[in-house]
């Protein structure tokens, strides 16, 4: 599995658990990822998804991602909240998202991790680096805030930062 595959794999576990998701083979994509430091964060993950029901997944996702405006999966929102900057970015992500060819069907902001992920999973290289870079930070933060809390999305969270270092270090 390469890095946009991961990228897309990360950006649906990110989603709010469904029974759609929560009922679909796990183990065929855990299968498929490769031996490397990423596959143990995801396998990790999986292995949480595939232990809990979902009203369970459900309870732990809004607790993680809906009660904390430190923490929630809007890119640009703990840092600028609804400020003015924050609305020249989001448009600015609409117009690179229409740039590339990418229909937001959605009703997320372009800011919405997952929303992002599955984007740059689409997109082409240099897109792929410069937005993954770009909001990096904002992800390192997710990720230890919920890596304090013992919360299993850290586990995502933390593959996606080892699959944005990859790809950004290569970045000339």
């Amino acid at each position: 599995m390469d890095n946009k595959e991961l990228l897309k794999l990360i950006s649906l576990l990110l989603q709010y658990p469904e029974k759609e998701i929560y009922t679909m083979d796990w183990q065929q994509y855990i299968d498929a990822i490769e031996e490397t430091e990423v596959a143990k964060y995801i396998i990790d993950f999986g292995r949480y998804y595939k232990d809990n029901d979902l009203s369970v997944l459900q309870e732990n996702y809004v607790q993680a991602f809906d009660f904390n405006d430190k923490m929630n999966l809007y890119l640009t929102y703990s840092k600028l909240g609804d400020e003015k900057e924050r609305g020249r970015i989001l448009a600015e992500l609409k117009e690179i998202y229409k740039f590339a060819g990418f229909e937001l069907v959605s009703t997320e902001l372009p800011d919405y991790l997952p929303l992002l992920l599955e984007f740059v999973s689409h997109t082409d290289k240099k897109i792929r680096t410069d937005l993954l870079q770009r909001f990096r930070d904002p992800i390192i933060q997710m990720q230890e805030i919920l890596a304090d809390k013992k919360n299993p999305y850290s586990n995502l969270l933390q593959g996606l930062i080892i699959i944005i270092n990859s790809i950004t270090l290569k970045k000339v």
